[in-house]
């Protein structure tokens, strides 16, 4: 990264360019650690009160980094702390140096221990790198009697710093999706005049599929495309290039080894695959203030429970959630019952119980923010977390 240093007022040098490379490892995905080192150079301000300095102060230092990432509504977003060795050269020395009438201004050289606390932001650029932006708020333990300054307990200097560079993240990219057996065609009406009445190009003498909704892509027969063969229509499937063969969830994703589309604003990894493993059961949905499941919820947990037996070796977490109406201890108790509720029935139809952990986490991870009657049900969902 680039960086750029707004130097504190009383150390009598100028705003400094300088730079930050680091290597680091994501964790959790709430978590990466980073070791770096950084380097900056500051001119002496001549003109900084009386006595200043005219050398070049220069700065280095190399260090632990932490870049945390609390809030799953904003993944790109992250806090950062930071603690480095530095060496300083060639910095502004005086006996008093800002006095009237400084008896003696020169230069010294140092070490120091430096504290960075700040906040960035990741902005994806292409599959491969990502735009990183920061503000940090530092302190340089360096003290102002250096200087001849005596302002109490003050005695470090700090500093504001703005980095700018490319992330690049590592390892090697997921295999190529297969050739698809199928696409888009366009089909010339048999007779002139020959209806299509869906409008999908297909003509309703081979149309097999004749309802298919306005703007799907189609294959020869008329129906929704399904480029991964995994028996879910592109058009709703959220893993479109999953491996061939691979047991898939009715949103057509895969437990392991597969690549979900990122919604917008979503954390992605080294191959723009959602970073998130959370599996929302869509359609296992509860009504209010209930953990019965309903026909439609059953039927399908009935293909989770099949898809599961295909991962034999994962650990999963079965995850309840509420809306937002009630308190926080009476919707705990409620997401629970529901996660039960599932795991109960997955269990009768064959999974083994001692690979799924029920948790509820009440109202306080909803999937939309809206209050209407059609946010809150939606609110009211099931997920699986897989635990490898």
């Amino acid at each position: 990264m680039f960086s750029y240093t707004l130097s504190d007022g009383d150390a009598a040098v100028k705003n400094g360019l300088g730079g930050v490379i680091s290597v680091g490892k994501r964790l959790t995905d709430g978590l990466n650690l980073e070791l770096n080192a950084f380097y900056s150079t500051m001119k002496g301000d001549s003109k900084a009160k009386a006595g200043g300095f005219s050398g070049d102060a220069k700065l280095k230092g190399f260090g632990l980094t932490a870049l945390l990432f609390p809030l799953s509504s904003f993944p790109n977003a992250f806090g950062i702390v930071s603690v480095d060795y530095a060496t300083g050269s060639n910095a502004p020395y005086g006996q008093p140096l800002f006095s009237a009438n400084p008896t003696s201004v020169s230069s010294l050289d140092y070490r120091s221990t430096v504290f960075d606390l700040g906040v960035g932001y990741l902005w994806p650029i292409t599959e491969r790198i990502l735009l990183r932006t920061e503000a940090r708020y530092r302190m340089n333990s360096h003290g102002r009697e250096f200087l001849g300054i005596h302002s109490g307990e003050q005695s470090a200097f700090y500093e504001g710093v703005f980095n700018v560079g490319v992330l690049i993240p590592l390892g090697a990219k997921a295999a190529a999706a297969p050739v698809a057996t199928e696409a888009p065609v366009e089909v010339v009406a048999a007779a002139a005049g020959e209806a299509d009445s869906d409008g999908d190009g297909v003509v309703d003498s081979l149309d097999k599929c004749p309802d298919t909704p306005a703007g799907t892509k189609v294959n020869a027969e008329g129906c929704a495309l399904d480029t991964d063969g995994d028996g879910v229509p592109d058009d709703i499937d959220e893993c479109p290039n999953t491996p061939a063969g691979a047991k898939v969830l009715a949103n057509g994703c895969a437990l392991k080894g597969d690549c979900r589309t990122p919604k917008a604003g979503e954390a992605i990894d080294e191959n723009g695959c959602a970073v998130n493993k959370a599996f929302i059961l869509k359609g296992v949905n509860f009504e209010f203030d209930s953990d019965r499941l309903t026909a439609d919820a059953k039927e399908i947990l009935n293909g989770v429970a099949e898809t599961l037996k295909s991962y034999a070796d994962l650990k999963i977490e079965v995850a309840g959630h509420t809306d937002d109406v009630g308190t926080e201890a009476y919707n705990l108790g409620l997401s629970e019952r529901r996660a039960n509720s599932v795991k109960t029935y997955l269990s009768s139809r064959g999974t083994d119980v001692s690979r799924l952990t029920p948790v509820g986490y009440g109202k306080t991870k909803p999937l939309v923010d809206g209050t209407t009657d059609e946010d809150r049900a939606k609110n009211r969902r099931v997920e699986l977390n897989v635990k490898e």
